[in-house]
């Protein structure tokens, strides 16, 4: 039996400098304070015999819905969700069928007195307590660069009897070998699709190829609210849905297309994890996404992943996909052989706190110290940044366990607004001031929020969330009602937003009305001049 997952390193390693003589320390100290056999950091799970029941297969096959059966018949049981969205509406469906069950993501907590159960997003896997059945879902995801880590820690550490993994095709290689390294014993279930999925033979035309049950998936959320407001211009009745909505709105939204109110959905690539909606096409608007880094392609997992939401099983004999642009080259990878993930993803365990160096130094040399076999390394980036801020400013005013929850409160760190907050909140905690000060932060009664627009209202509600995770980072409840208060009445005005607002292409430097796919942010006119200022300032720059 395979008992390892790393191995230390043979080549010797000669400091040149001071820096190079503490790097190597850091290096020992970590080597020594991680097993060999990496399995051995999550002793509860060690210390019982667990089966594991394998879900495999493809979008809208079911995997999930038979898993959380026995989930809701267990005694006690833990659901372990992609999307904070997905751990909401787990413990919504719990509660309806009487099954009192608690909630934790990275911005909400609803713990309930006496609940067996616990619906939670993958991250906050509670480990310390034992459930009779554990399901984890989209367990694909084990070998994302960001959030990997926790599908990993999930199948190497959750403490229960029987586990279900969910999981695309692609994951069977991996997740069986974490299986094996745990001693653990497994059995598949593979789940076929009862719809068949076809690739239209004609080009679609936008908007008159329209049809009732239609979802029109565009890769932005500006993209996504142009293309609504042109269907409603053109008489349809449409339902929103993308990943930064409130989960009450986007539940509001989804209400309506499951009732008939609205005919069409226009949506993200959020589409692909959730709610199965009455879906009997699904249209690609565009065919390349930005990804954080670069516009690309996109990849067989996720056409796979979100054409597949076209034909609801029990409701449909079939589906069908088309596309706006590359219809060809989406059919190919829509029927495409996956290929095996090689690889998970690991991150520093929390035991390393015990070290005695800065998180940011011992992250920046976990970097460099794991020899990767069949495992890569989580991207720390943004949150050695973050730990940087906090021991730079602050020092030793913030120990290694709060810096730990607070460079793992989950929030956009593209947004500077959000990030100036986070940075606020972490200069009060080093004051000692967190609970004093923090109805500065919740007090909008300055502000009109009647008036708001979307941007303004989807901010606020950013905030909001930023700040309850703050508030149970820290164990802070004095404003849990006033930010739920808060978080509902933004939410009601977003959805007065999407039915009636308009939002449309503009040029952002005119201000022309543009098409909704142009692919430019200017017009032609615009963009002709933007282009002829920046020669003439490289210009410039070299005389």
């Amino acid at each position: 039996m395979a008992r390892y997952y790393y191995k230390k390193k043979k080549k010797k390693f000669v400091p040149k400098d001071l820096a190079s003589l503490k790097e190597l320390k850091i290096k020992t100290a970590l080597m020594e304070s991680i097993p060999e056999d990496i399995t051995q950091l999550y002793p509860e799970a060690r210390n019982i015999k667990r089966h594991f029941i394998l879900h495999i297969g493809e979008t809208n096959t079911g995997k999930t819905h038979d898993a959380l059966e026995d989930f809701y018949n267990a005694g006690s049981g833990m659901y372990l969700a992609p999307l904070r969205l997905l751990a909401l509406e787990i413990q919504e469906m719990s509660l309806a069928r009487g099954i009192n069950c608690s909630l934790t993501t990275g911005e909400e907590k609803d713990i309930r007195d006496g609940a067996k159960h616990l619906s939670c997003t993958v991250e906050k896997m509670d480990m310390s307590r034992h459930f009779d059945v554990c399901v984890i879902d989209e367990a694909q995801m084990v070998a994302d660069s960001d959030r990997g880590w926790a599908w990993t820690e999930a199948i190497l550490g959750v403490n229960a009897d029987v586990v279900h993994v969910c999981m695309s095709p692609n994951a069977i290689h991996i997740v069986k070998m974490l299986i094996k390294m745990c001693g653990d014993t497994y059995t598949d279930i593979r789940h076929k699709r009862n719809s068949r999925l076809i690739v239209e033979d004609h080009d679609f035309i936008f908007p008159d190829d329209i049809r009732d049950g239609d979802a029109l998936v565009a890769f932005s959320r500006r993209k996504v609210l142009m293309l609504a407001t042109l269907l409603k211009k053109e008489g349809y009745k449409v339902s929103v849905i993308y990943g930064s909505l409130p989960y009450s709105v986007r539940k509001a939204e989804v209400a309506r297309f499951l009732n008939g109110e609205s005919r069409i959905v226009v949506c993200t690539d959020a589409i692909g994890m959730g709610v199965n909606l009455p879906i009997r096409r699904i249209i690609f608007t565009e065919s390349k996404k930005f990804d954080g880094k670069s516009k690309r392609f996109l990849n067989m997992s996720e056409v796979k992943q979100i054409a597949g939401r076209a034909g609801r099983k029990g409701m449909y004999d079939q589906g069908y996909v088309n596309s706006i642009e590359d219809r060809d080259q989406i059919g190919e990878l829509l029927h495409g052989r996956y290929e095996q993930i090689t690889s998970c993803v690991i991150q520093p365990p929390r035991k390393v706190l015990d070290m005695p160096y800065s998180l940011s130094e011992i992250f920046k040399i976990w970097l460099k110290t794991i020899e990767k076999k069949c495992f890569s390394v989580a991207d720390l980036k943004n949150r050695i940044k973050l730990a940087e801020y906090i021991e730079k400013k602050h020092g030793e005013k913030i120990n290694k366990d709060l810096e730990y929850s607070l460079i793992n409160i989950p929030f956009d760190e593209n947004s500077e607004k959000l990030k100036y907050l986070w940075q606020d909140l972490v200069d009060m905690t080093a004051d000692g001031e967190p609970v004093s000060r923090m109805w500065y932060y919740v007090d909008t009664e300055s502000e009109d929020i009647e008036a708001m627009k979307l941007d303004d209202l989807e901010q606020l509600y950013k905030k909001m969330d930023l700040l309850n995770s703050y508030c149970n980072a820290l164990n802070i409840s004095e404003y849990d009602e006033r930010i739920r208060i808060l978080k509902e009445k933004i939410s009601e005005l977003i959805v007065r937003e999407l039915t009636n607002g308009e939002f449309f292409n503009k040029c952002k430097r005119c201000g022309k009305r543009l098409e909704w796919n142009h692919r430019f942010g200017m017009c032609e006119k615009c963009y002709e001049i933007n282009k002829l200022e920046r020669m003439r300032y490289k210009a410039d720059k070299w005389r």
